[in-house]
Order: C-alpha cells, then structure tokens, then sequence
C-alpha cells in the first residue's frame, strides 16, 4: 500500500481531527469516532445550552457549526479507505446516516434562530 496510514495519531487531538476529516483514517474510524466519539463533547455541550436561560442564537450557532462539521464529515467519510474488507453498503449507509446526522443539526439550528423574537 503506497499511502501509510499513521497509526500513531492520538484520538481527539487537532492532528487526528484534520485526518479525519481530509478522509486520511480507516472508514470505521471516520465514520464512529467522527460522529459518536465527538459527541460525546457536543451533545452535554448542546444539552447544556438548551437548558440554560440564554439566548436561542448560541445553542442554534454551535447547531449551525455542527451541520457544516457534519457535512465536512460526510465527504470525508466518502474519501475514506476501509481498514478491512467492507461491502459497499455499508459505506453507502455511513454516508447517509451521516448526512442525516449533518440534516438534523441543520434542523435544529433552524429552529432555533426561527425561535428568536
């Protein structure tokens, strides 16, 4: 394989993030650590926000974020190479679910400025 894959990046640094989302990592590690293994930040992040008396405009701005980083997500899921023999199919779905995924933050963000008196 001319293009190594460097094994050595360390999860949720900005190094790993930029690889992820250039499609340089394996698809399973594109597709769950870049939509479930960064959630883990955002979503108490978001919960946090919708909670508290603030105005609509800051969780709907990190909404808005979240879709254009999901969108990034998608093509870099498209871009990825598999680390193992996988059916087309399942990158089919990862790339959809993603998009989904890119569709609902675009949603909320929606909402949420629409919500602004």
């Amino acid at each position: 394989m001319a293009e190594e894959i460097d094994e050595k990046l360390t999860l949720f640094t900005p190094k790993w993030l930029g690889a992820v989302l250039r499609g340089e990592r394996p698809s399973g590690e594109t597709f769950w650590v870049g939509n479930y293994g960064t959630a883990l930040f955002h979503q108490p992040l978001m919960a946090l926000l919708l909670v508290l008396p603030i105005n609509e405009a800051i969780p709907g701005i990190l909404a808005a974020l979240l879709a254009l980083y999901q969108i990034a997500l998608t093509v870099a899921v498209t871009r990825s190479r598999p680390g193992v023999p996988t059916p087309l199919g399942w990158k089919i779905a990862g790339i959809l679910i993603t998009l989904g995924h890119a569709a609902l933050f675009t949603f909320l963000a929606l909402s949420l400025f629409a919500g602004i008196t």
